[in-house]
């Protein structure tokens, strides 16, 4: 039979694999390369390592010819030059009456290490992502706070704020040419400070529960309410398959008509106003349209301090829609909105008209 030993040993001279050769009573005789340093010392039982404790049945079976071989897979050498597992193999030399252990690189075991490093870093990674997007929703939580400070800080205070600056002009207009109407035009400013303190109460109200929990307002109400408080002619226009996505979107649509009828009762002078509700594209979008015959405005100079417009677009956007705005003096003003519907409504003709 062929000595395995020395047929190995130049492989393990050249740090290819380790190699061992044991006496018969597991005597450690002979050690080649750093992959077998796990071993005693030679002159010692090779079964005081602490990977062969125990194992002298299984030698003696194989020197008896019972068992092939002994293979120790993914042994972890304590060296400081291994850094990878090995596996070990140990056979029986009949012709020499001997023991070998031939020890090399464990490639699967460091395969599997490899992936399990992978599937940390992975995880690293996915814990950093999750991070980050619990701080985009923490700053789109902020944000969303923060577009509703201004809102009803523009709704309430600067509203009130300029009806009490026009009535005061008015009043002191009065002063020097008709004294006798200042007490009026005081009694109009007190009304509306008093107005103004009630709004910004329910503003402070309404900033106390999320969007999601504020009273609904029905749209019909809304115009119905302003065509009664300011005279104003409404016509309202309203698909039988809108009406689903004007109740999914309708903290979005309150707020939005809201700040054009008070430019309308503010600034526009309108005789008419005109709402539409319609669904377009094949169901996906809902349309709103907010139509005054007023006297309109030239909407390429900006006007600074003056953020209703910019308002609108943002609820637009929050809600994955959009706000455009079209107007030109002398020709009304139309504010469009488009928003997504996430169901297509059963029936996209038949409309209901109704006149305040």
């Amino acid at each position: 039979m062929i000595d395995i030993g020395t047929e190995l040993l130049p492989a393990a001279r050249a740090e290819v694999i380790g190699l061992a050769v044991l006496r018969a009573d597991r005597t450690v005789q002979q050690k080649v390369g750093h992959l077998v340093e796990w071993l005693p010392a030679v002159g010692a039982d090779c079964c005081l390592c602490t990977l062969l404790v125990g194992m002298e049945a299984e030698m003696a079976a194989l020197s008896e010819g019972r068992r092939d071989l002994i293979a120790l897979s993914g042994v972890r050498a304590e060296l400081p030059g291994l850094d990878r597992p090995v596996t070990a193999v140990i056979l029986w030399n009949g012709d020499r009456s001997h023991y070998v252990v031939i020890a090399m690189p464990d490639f699967t075991a460091r395969q599997a290490e490899i992936m399990f490093e992978s599937e940390r870093r992975a995880r690293r990674l996915m814990e950093q992502q999750l991070e980050a997007a619990n701080s985009e929703v923490r700053f789109a939580s902020l944000a969303r706070t923060r577009l509703r400070l201004a809102r009803d800080l523009h709704d309430t205070l600067v509203h009130s704020i300029i009806a009490l600056l026009t009535q005061i002009r008015l009043t002191r207009h009065f002063l020097a040419t008709d004294p006798a109407r200042v007490a009026d035009g005081l009694a109009v400013a007190e009304d509306a400070a008093i107005s103004g303190l009630a709004r910004a109460r329910d503003a402070i109200a309404r900033l106390r529960m999320p969007d999601e929990l504020e009273p609904d307002s029905d749209v019909e109400k809304m115009l119905s309410d302003f065509a009664r408080q300011t005279g104003t002619e409404v016509a309202m226009r309203i698909d039988d398959g809108a009406r689903a996505g004007l109740q999914d979107h309708a903290a979005t649509i309150r707020r939005i008509l809201g700040e054009a009828l008070r430019n309308v009762e503010a600034h526009a002078k309108a005789r008419l106003v005109r709402f539409d509700a319609t669904v377009e594209g094949n169901g996906r979008s809902l349309v709103v349209d907010i139509r005054d015959d007023g006297r309109g405005f030239d909407g390429t100079i900006p006007k600074q301090g003056h953020f209703g417009l910019i308002g609108m677009a943002e609820f637009a956007e929050l809600a994955g829609g959009r706000c455009m705005v079209e107007s030109a003096p002398g020709a009304g003003t139309l504010v469009r909105t488009s928003l997504p519907l996430t169901t297509v409504p059963a029936t996209d003709a038949g409309s209901g008209a109704a006149g305040a």
